[in-house]
């Protein structure tokens, strides 16, 4: 893997959690995002750093708010770090099956 940062580390392993949370493969986000599947590759591993629209459009794929792909556990409290996976999966929740309507 290519030297990052750690703020693009906690980034690709977001994009990563999610997207394999939802069953989503690197092709299938790739063509949801209107991007190749190479693209959706090389920010998984580090080789390029994608574009604020292609961010936002990942986080609309994936039903999160673009904030998430950035958040760090670290930040959280560990008490609350449960309740954050809780309120997520009530966010998706909300999204894909009441607000999807």
């Amino acid at each position: 893997m290519v030297n990052m940062n750690v703020y693009q580390k906690e980034f690709i392993d977001n994009l990563k959690e999610y997207r394999t949370e939802r069953k989503i493969s690197q092709a299938q986000l790739a063509e949801l995002c209107g991007v190749s599947t190479g693209t959706i590759g090389n920010v998984e591993c580090g080789l390029a750093k994608p574009s604020f629209d292609l961010i936002i459009s990942i986080a609309e794929n994936l039903s999160i708010h673009p904030a998430l792909l950035f958040s760090t556990n670290a930040l959280i409290p560990e008490k609350y770090q449960n309740d954050r996976k809780v309120l997520e999966k009530i966010l998706h929740t909300l999204q894909t099956e009441v607000f999807a309507k």
